[in-house]
């Protein structure tokens, strides 16, 4: 049912019962609304023996919601046929505002205009300030020019208590030993650099979270990593460190360098074929360098650390 006019698709069938014995054409056909068959409105058509097209009724001056439409056909001598009768909704016409509300508190619903159009798009944020830092769900439904609304639409989201003012970290759900630091809205923290070194080697989980302008903390992010202290087949390099192992784009590792030195970096994949070749890292202390992983297919690989005829494996994820 469009606004200004109802088209109807008729099975043969349907149309067929205004035929006569003899076979008549049909001449036309008349339709009212809502049972209101004093307003009937008649329509001659091209005589046919068989209609089988979409008939346009005008249903501009019924108000929006439920209607009943009627429809009867002509034969080419004047004769009726039986009256079909079907439901169909009246559209208000084109969206020009939005109604949304939070929590299921349908009372405190807010409205907001918008621009009319066949797609109208609305950009501007809904207002949650006055609602406290948690998770939340806010319903939305459409309204149209004559005050007719769609179907609520609910989904859930947490509201933030704005930009972020520090975070925590701590290894191995050691909680309790959770390294805290305040961080501003467009800062960078190091968190390769600032790891602590573990207790012992092999793998280990690391779990952030941050902390908003309300005091909100945001959902703990956790990856693992790898912590390697036995490994001395490069004199004076130790504590080795891969975050994070599995990794996706980016491997980090750190060693300490009881000495200054450079170091040649490759890439192996499971077969011990080189497959990537790094630039040379040179180190002193404790130092970091980042590895572009990017291209590598999804496997287990190792990067080859070598100094002159030392070397080290270190075995890593991609995912």
């Amino acid at each position: 049912m469009r606004t200004n006019k109802t088209r109807m698709l008729l099975p043969a069938a349907l149309v067929l019962v205004t035929a006569t014995a003899q076979a008549q054409n049909i001449t036309g056909y008349r339709y009212w609304f809502n049972d209101d068959a004093a307003s009937a409105v008649t329509v001659d058509v091209t005589p046919t023996p068989e209609l089988d097209a979409a008939l346009s009724l005008n249903s501009a001056a019924l108000p929006a919601g439920h209607h009943l439409a009627t429809i009867q056909f002509r034969d080419a001598d004047g004769h009726w046929g039986a009256p079909w009768t079907e439901h169909f909704t009246q559209k208000g016409g084109t969206v020009n505002a939005i109604e949304y509300w939070f929590d299921d508190n349908a009372g405190d619903a807010t409205t907001a205009n918008m621009t009319p159009g066949t797609a109208p798009l609305y950009s501007t944020p809904l207002d949650a300030t006055a609602l406290p830092v948690g998770f939340h769900s806010v319903t939305v439904r459409t309204m149209d020019a004559s005050g007719e609304r769609g179907v609520p639409y609910t989904v859930p989201f947490a509201r933030n208590g704005g930009m972020i003012t520090g975070y925590e970290y701590w290894l191995d759900e050691a909680i309790a030993d959770r390294t805290t630091g305040s961080i501003g809205p467009a800062g960078v923290v190091d968190l390769v650099a600032g790891l602590p070194v573990p207790t012992t080697d092999g793998t280990h989980l690391f779990t952030i979270r941050f902390r908003d302008e309300d005091g909100g903390w945001s959902v703990p992010l956790s990856s693992t990593f790898n912590y390697f202290v036995g490994m001395d087949e490069i004199p004076g390099l130790s504590n080795y460190l891969v975050f994070p192992n599995p990794a996706v784009d980016v491997l980090s590792i750190r060693l300490d360098a009881a000495r200054a030195g450079t170091l040649d970096l490759s890439i192996l994949d499971a077969t011990g074929r080189r497959v990537g070749g790094l630039n040379k890292w040179s180190v002193l202390g404790t130092a970091q360098h980042n590895v572009d992983i990017s291209t590598l297919a999804r496997g287990s690989y190792q990067l080859l650390i070598a100094e002159d005829t030392h070397q080290v494996r270190v075995p890593f994820v991609k995912q």
